[in-house]
């Protein structure tokens, strides 16, 4: 499973592409999240992102759809979507005391992204997938659960669902600011439980989170496809 992290994608975004001088890996990756190098990425790739939060080891029938690899194939050219498979990629909370002695209070964290999203209001059920139209403007997203599947196939299925209903919200002519209303008038009419955060600094949101995940050591990566396929970014 051949994978790009997310500030490999934004080097290339931004890098001279007549100079293949780049590293891979950034030391100031607070300067390729600023909202100008988001907005070259989002030139490169003209479509929506999204997020899988899920638990490698809690949330087994999600880690297991990722780890069979057909998520680029699934989510298509215009959704870049974003995971980690790191099970120690886990940020201590403050401690909780319950009756039978002390909780286990540490928390994945693709859980805290969500969770910051969401604040102050209660976040959404996990696992589950956030799709999001721009990264460099103020907006906002939908949230989309898959608690409630019962395999990696269930899932597989829910997504290339979500997956298609996606591209098609993002009509060529189409506001990019629009898309999350667009999309969620798509999942409606499908019975389609998610919730929407409120409007935030997406970069900001962005930032923050990928601060906590460097910071233990993991990566947000995404798997070879997508943008890629279209060699848009090299």
């Amino acid at each position: 499973m051949e994978t790009i992290s997310l500030v490999e994608l934004i080097e290339h975004a931004v890098s001279d592409p007549h100079q293949k001088n780049w590293t891979g890996s950034l030391e100031h990756f607070d300067e390729m999240l600023r909202q100008e190098n988001l907005a070259q990425l989002e030139a490169a790739h003209r479509g929506a992102f999204a997020f899988l939060v899920f638990h490698p080891s809690a949330d087994v029938h999600v880690a297991e759809y990722v780890r069979v690899g057909t998520l680029a194939s699934d989510s298509g050219p215009r959704v870049l979507t974003f995971f980690t498979l790191d099970e120690s990629a886990t940020v201590s909370q403050p401690s909780a005391v319950l009756a039978g002695g002390p909780a286990d209070t540490a928390v994945h964290l693709s859980y805290e992204m969500t969770r910051r999203l969401f604040s102050p209001s209660v976040p959404p059920p996990l696992p589950g997938v956030i799709f999001i139209g721009q990264l460099s403007t103020d907006g906002d997203a939908v949230y989309v659960p898959l608690g409630d599947l019962q395999d990696d196939s269930g899932v597989r299925e829910r997504l290339r669902i979500l997956f298609s209903l996606a591209d098609q919200a993002l009509a060529d002519d189409a506001d990019p600011a629009e898309f999350t209303n667009r999309f969620s008038r798509k999942l409606i009419p499908l019975k389609i439980e998610y919730s929407r955060s409120g409007k935030a600094p997406l970069g900001e949101w962005l930032a923050k989170s990928y601060r906590r995940v460097v910071g233990h050591g993991w990566e947000l990566v995404t798997l070879v496809g997508g943008v890629l396929a279209g060699q848009q970014l090299t």
